[in-house]
């Protein structure tokens, strides 16, 4: 083990070598692009920046992450693959933890060798800065108390401990997978492929074992020397083809585990990942049948697929049994015409349970619609016409559900009695004309009863298999979704940014419109059309203009939102494909609309910083406060017994409308953009309030959009 932790970190001016490297052998890409050296030192946020961009760039996460003093070794201990920033002087060089064991944390030296290091030496070059007065304290204070040199070690460790115990230590970057990379890239980073074998492996051994101890049983029975070394042998076997059957079924609930895990993320990257569009147009019922059935395969298909698969694998070793018995000519071709109509009664299956759940969808759709406008029906409709439309839809839901049950009956019941009872009746003409002999006639009887067992697992599987089926139809929007990556910038210019108004100097046109026009997908007209326009930095512009003439799109397309049909949006010179998703959300920031904005249930700072690092810094904190005290907030921050971390939103503190307007509107301001778009920021303030808030936001001297009707 080497304890010369910064001889095996990377230099600063390699860090981006540093990153492919780990992500490589992790897993995480299989090859990358070349990234720019990182930001020089002296600014730790734009070089978190950088480090987040590079890694987005070549197509992983590299999320930045800090911790207390007493957690930092356990930690590290299970944050690989990371990159730790160490301090050597006042220059920076970067460690590459690759894993971890008992022999201490396994790191990727510049040399792509794999070293060991100790956690505590690590953990101590990392928080050497922080440790630094706090130690020059203790040293006086042992010193005072004469402390014996041969217990002021471990006194030093334990005062040092309890000094530090809650301060946070950055300077860690977790790497991980994009939730929408490849399916295939995800499923080899974790061995999906090489699990899924060892549980096959198992349960053919299980199969094969049990199947050699019943042949011994049978062949000492029939032979008529049945003695205690047949009874040992079949008891061995027997116990063999159980210690693989537990063996099956932790690996293949372990694997089950892992796939819903990997579902969940890939489910809520695609939520995340859609278009406001394909939102609006699904509604909120349908999105609400879609968890449902997000359920359903995650509870249900993915085991139903495991039991398939080992159903299938024990039909096959059936036939195989068969195929050594009397009459197999016969039997194998009763079992392959059984098997197609286990198939066929499958599809049925399949077909009638999309059936009810379309359904399912349109009633959900049509309740969570009787719900919301509930008031205006009872005020507009007679009461005999209230409940017409849902006695519809219940009546035809009654008959496609009745259908199914029926098709789910058929496949529960017939593949394996059915199967039982044929497969004896094709024993009848091998019995009648006496080919057979006891040990064939035997294998031929075990054949069909294991045949018989693995109809009945079949069955099972493929009931809970059609389920699945049926709802990853559903929810594959979502999954494609999950591939639709935002557009990466160079990392250099993600990472950079102004924390402070540009000035007419600093570039003669901050935003400029040209050829801009969109169309939504359900309509013909559109919204936009050539739109045009320029703006310097400072400039104030008020947008005024009917309802559906066109605003709020504009809002969304510079926000980032939305994507035009044609023409470009260009920042300081830079278009979106350049900058980023990350980069154009840093250079521009949008209120939008009263609807499409939402206070979360959690603190008053965490609505506040959305758009920050979490948790925050005390500036940070400052800073929020004192944009809630120019909107006008500070009565609210003094009622509130939390203040900033007083918890808002539905289960808890109540806002009022202009309340909650200001919020958003504070949001917006914390973001330190270049351009501001507020979108009918200001419709909820009475004439008082409005002046002191349209005040506090000229006051910050950034360039605004604002959107109002004239």
């Amino acid at each position: 083990m080497n304890d010369d932790v910064l001889a095996l970190a990377w230099p600063e001016q390699e860090l981006g070598r540093a990153l492919l490297a780990l992500a490589r052998h992790a897993k995480l890409i299989s090859g990358a692009r070349a990234l720019p050296p990182p930001p020089a030192a002296g600014n730790p946020a734009l070089f978190e920046r950088w480090v987040e961009a590079a890694a987005d760039y070549s197509g992983f996460i590299a999320q930045a992450t800090c911790c207390s003093h007493a957690e930092l070794s356990a930690v590290l201990r299970r944050a690989a693959p990371a990159i730790v920033c160490l301090h050597d002087g006042n220059a920076r060089r970067y460690l590459a933890l690759a894993g971890a064991s008992r022999r201490g944390l396994l790191v990727l030296t510049p040399t792509l060798r794999r070293e060991y290091v100790c956690v505590r030496s690590v953990a101590q070059r990392l928080c050497a800065e922080l440790e630094r007065a706090p130690l020059e304290r203790i040293a006086q204070w042992l010193s005072v108390a004469k402390v014996p040199e041969r217990r002021a070690r471990r006194a030093r460790a334990e005062l040092l401990s309890a000094t530090l115990a809650s301060r946070r230590v950055s300077g860690l970057w977790l790497l991980r997978m994009d939730s929408g990379a490849p399916l295939h890239q995800q499923l080899r980073q974790h061995a999906f492929l090489s699990r899924a074998l060892l549980a096959l492996g198992a349960a053919s051994a299980q199969l094969v074992l049990t199947s050699y101890g019943w042949w011994l049983l049978g062949r000492g029975a029939l032979g008529g020397h049945l003695g205690t070394g047949w009874l040992c042998a079949w008891a061995l076997a027997l116990a063999s083809a159980t210690a693989c059957q537990v063996a099956q079924l932790w690996l293949s609930g372990g694997l089950v585990h892992d796939l819903a895990a990997l579902l969940k993320q890939r489910l809520l990257c695609g939520a995340l990942r859609l278009d406001l569009d394909s939102i609006r147009q699904r509604g909120s019922g349908r999105w609400l049948a879609m968890v449902s059935e997000a359920d359903v395969l995650e509870g249900v298909g993915l085991s139903a697929l495991v039991s398939t698969l080992f159903g299938a694998l024990q039909l096959c070793g059936a036939a195989l049994v068969i195929a050594l018995g009397a009459g197999a000519r016969l039997q194998l071709l009763l079992l392959c015409a059984w098997a197609l109509l286990l198939a066929h009664c499958f599809r049925q299956l399949c077909k009638r349970r999309a059936q009810w759940t379309g359904q399912r969808f349109a009633a959900s759709r049509s309740f969570l619609e009787n719900v919301i406008g509930n008031r205006t029906r009872v005020v507009q409709q007679p009461p005999e016409h209230w409940h017409r439309r849902d006695d519809t839809q219940l009546a035809e839901y009654l008959h496609v559900a009745t259908h199914m049950d029926h098709a789910a009956q058929r496949l529960a019941t017939l593949p394996g009695r059915g199967w039982l009872v044929l497969g004896c009746t094709g024993l009848v003409p091998v019995v009648l004309t006496a080919d057979a002999t006891p040990t064939t006639l035997a294998l031929a009887l075990g054949g069909v009863l294991q045949a018989f067992a693995a109809f009945e697992s079949l069955a099972a599987g493929l009931s809970g298999l059609a389920a699945g089926t049926v709802a990853w139809r559903q929810i594959s929007e979502l999954l494609r979704a999950a591939q639709a990556r935002p557009a990466v910038g160079d990392p250099t210019l993600v990472a950079t940014t102004t924390h402070e108004p540009r000035t007419p100097s600093s570039h003669p046109t901050l935003l400029d419109i040209r050829g801009l026009s969109f169309r939504h997908a359900a309509r013909g007209e559109p919204v936009l059309a050539d739109c045009a326009l320029q703006l310097h930095a400072g400039d104030c512009l008020l947008l005024e203009g009917p309802s559906g003439g066109g605003k709020s799109t504009l809002a969304a397309l510079l926000a980032g939102l939305r994507s035009p049909d044609s023409g470009h949006i260009l920042i300081a010179g830079l278009d979106r494909a350049t900058l980023g998703q990350a980069g154009w959300l840093r250079r521009i920031a949008s209120a939008p609309q009263f609807h499409d904005n939402h206070i979360l249930s959690a603190s008053l700072a965490f609505n506040l910083l959305l758009a920050g690092r979490w948790p925050p810094e005390q500036h940070d904190l400052q800073e929020a406060e004192e944009i809630c005290r120019d909107l006008g907030l500070g009565p609210l921050l003094e009622r509130m017994p939390g203040g900033l971390q007083q918890v808002v939103g539905e289960t808890g503190w109540q806002l009022s409308h202009g309340e909650r307007s200001r919020v958003f509107l504070a949001r917006a301001l914390l973001q330190r953009s270049d351009v501001l778009v507020l979108d009918e920021c200001f419709g909820a303030l009475d004439p008082e309030t409005l002046a002191q808030c349209l005040g506090a936001v000229l006051r910050k001297r950034r360039t605004v959009i604002a959107i109002a009707h004239p």
